[in-house]
């Protein structure tokens, strides 16, 4: 099970490049989200 959730941040974290990726990409999905919410 270890290895599975290792091998399933590598993919994460290849797939945006950097961790910095990694987090700009969520903060704008959250910022699309409440862009949404308010919207509704």
């Amino acid at each position: 099970m270890k290895l599975l959730m290792v091998f399933f941040v590598c993919a994460v974290l290849s797939g945006c490049g950097t961790v910095g990726g990694m987090i700009s990409g969520m903060g704008q999905d959250l910022q699309k989200a409440g862009d949404w919410m308010r919207k509704k």
